[in-house]
């Protein structure tokens, strides 16, 4: 017998994966990381600005380990509402290009859409900026594996 996955339950699925996002996983509970806004295959969101993430005191600079951690969590939730059902899944390999510094005292915002689905790898691009979109702190490129946790492997 097959079940037919309805867009309702697609949309709900995307809703409790985004849910997920900031409540469920510890590390960006840590970070403070919040969900602005989502859809199917993409992203955003946000991590209001604390001391502790400045990096560089002298120069009012935040590090650049917060902006890496905010967009690989984005990336990797585009990756699962762009998913046709939840998937278990790895970052296989994230690039940052750093466009100008991300500066104390703003939040950071991040937005990430995954542009390509293929059966073991997903393609997404993102980018940082902190609150105009038309001037990011970096661009991200990243790529996904898809894993199947009953063999360990990646799907075939």
């Amino acid at each position: 017998m097959t079940t037919t996955v309805t867009d309702e339950d697609r949309a709900r699925m995307r809703e409790r994966i985004a849910s997920v996002f900031a409540r469920a996983i510890p590390h960006n509970q840590a970070l403070g990381a919040e969900i602005a806004d989502y859809g199917e295959g993409w992203a955003e969101a946000r991590l209001p600005f604390r001391e502790d993430f400045v990096g560089d005191p002298d120069a009012g600079l935040l590090q650049t380990s917060v902006g890496i951690s905010l967009i690989d969590a984005t990336c990797g939730l585009a990756v699962f509402l762009r998913l046709p059902e939840y998937a278990s899944i790895a970052t296989l390999d994230l690039r940052m290009e750093y466009l100008r510094p991300a500066v104390a005292g703003e939040a950071l915002h991040a937005r990430a859409e995954c542009h390509r689905l293929t059966r073991s790898v997903a393609f997404v691009r993102g980018q940082l900026h902190q609150g105009d979109p038309e001037r990011p702190t970096a661009l991200c490129t990243a790529t996904f594996i898809r894993t199947d946790e009953r063999r360990g492997k990646n799907r075939s």
